[in-house]
């Protein structure tokens, strides 16, 4: 019975110029990297501002939501969107 395997030698299929090409823009992508272009704490800031808009909106939208499903008599459900939306949001209990 003939044995069976995913690995392939080495260049068997791929061109000597594709491999060149492709090892000298590895070798292009390796180069130091200028930390200064990027102010990583200015962007980690900017993220959680949005995290924390993206919570609030969707507290919001939970409340809303909420309140409809208490005026429709479904109040197990709404005591549920409600919690969640108090998970999001625990500083604003209103």
């Amino acid at each position: 019975m003939a044995s069976f395997g995913w690995k392939r030698k080495i260049g068997e299929k791929v061109s000597k110029v594709t491999s060149q090409q492709f090892e000298a823009q590895a070798a292009d992508e390796q180069g130091p990297v200028d930390n200064s272009e990027v102010d990583w704490l200015q962007e980690a800031k900017r993220k959680k501002g949005l995290l924390l808009e993206d919570c609030v909106a969707q507290s919001k939208h939970l409340k809303n939501e909420g309140a409809i499903l208490a005026e429709n008599g479904r109040y197990q459900e709404a005591l549920h969107k409600w919690d969640e939306a108090l998970q999001l949001t625990p500083e604003d209990a209103t």
